[in-house]
Formats: C-alpha cells, structure tokens, sequence
C-alpha cells in the first residue's frame, strides 16, 4: 500500500504543477492583450496621460515613459506632432522632466503657460505657441488708476459698501 499513497501524491504534485503553468500563460495573455488594447487608445489621449503623469507623480517616470511609448505606436496618431513626441521621450531617457513635458505639449498643441518668475532652467526653451498670453501676465502690464478717476472710483466703492452694509442691516 505505500506505492498506492505515492501515486496520490504524485498526482496531486502534478495538479498543482499543471495549474501553475495555466496561470502563468493566463496571466501573460492577459496583459499582452491589454498592452494591444492601447494600440486603439489615441495618441492625443495617451500623451495627456504622460503629461499628467510627470506634473502630479514624478516618481512614476517608468509609467510616463510607458505612456510616450504607446502614444508612439498608437493607431490614431491624429492631432499629435510624433516626431515631438519621439522628442519627448529621449528628453525623459536623458532625464530632463521639464523639456519632456514642454515637448508633449506642444506635440498635442496645447498652449503652456510661461511662469510669471522663471526659476532656475524652468521653461528655459522659446515657446513659439501662437496662444495668447495667459492673464495674470497680461494684467501685469495695466496701467493703476491715476487723476480724477482715482477719488470718483474710491467714492463709488464707499458708496457701494455703505449700501451693502445698510442692506445687510435691514435684512436681519
């Protein structure tokens, strides 16, 4: 009889060995397939997900760098200036975070906003983006209100304040 228990064991031994394979082959099936799922992804799509990426989790650049890759094989490459975005992902293999967000952005032809203050190496490139100025440097170059229209505008507001606080007073 301790012939007939290793015969058991055997079999279980192979049970056990068999679904193991099944699940490792399962298992890369599954994210192959996936993987080919991202080819119908489009590429405008997958290179705002890599800029995404590098502003809010710079500690996931292998994810970043996954993302330009597939924004690369994409099948629908529509509104998306490739040759930048191949750009892009040697500026991230070189390590240059700010050069690599720059360059996707403007390979999707989105309009980067320059800083008010440049800091050392940020946004160092020309951006030659025909979007307009964005407002809080356009209203750098206002003019302060000066002459008669200053006390006219002062008394207005007091005005204006009196009013709301009578307002207020009334409604209690």
């Amino acid at each position: 009889m301790p012939g007939h228990s290793t015969r058991k064991e055997d079999l279980g031994a192979r049970s056990v060995v068999v679904l193991i394979v099944m699940a490792f082959v399962l298992g890369s099936a599954t994210a192959a397939l996936a993987h080919a799922a991202e080819k119908n992804v489009p590429a405008l799509t997958l290179a705002q997900e890599a800029i995404a990426i590098i502003r809010s989790q710079p500690e996931l650049m292998d994810s970043a760098a996954d993302k330009i890759k597939d924004t690369l094989d994409s099948s629908d490459s529509k509104g998306v200036d490739l040759s930048l975005v191949s750009q892009a992902q040697k500026a991230l293999e070189a390590g240059n975070l700010t050069q690599t967000e720059l360059l996707l952005e403007q390979a999707i032809g989105t309009c980067p906003g320059a800083p008010v203050v440049i800091p050392a190496g940020v946004r160092a490139p020309p951006i030659t983006s025909p979007c307009p100025k964005p407002s809080h440097l356009t209203a750098l170059n206002r003019v302060p209100v000066r002459g008669t229209a200053r006390p006219v505008l002062l008394g207005l507001a007091a005005v204006a304040i009196a009013g709301g606080l009578l307002l207020a007073r009334r409604v209690r």
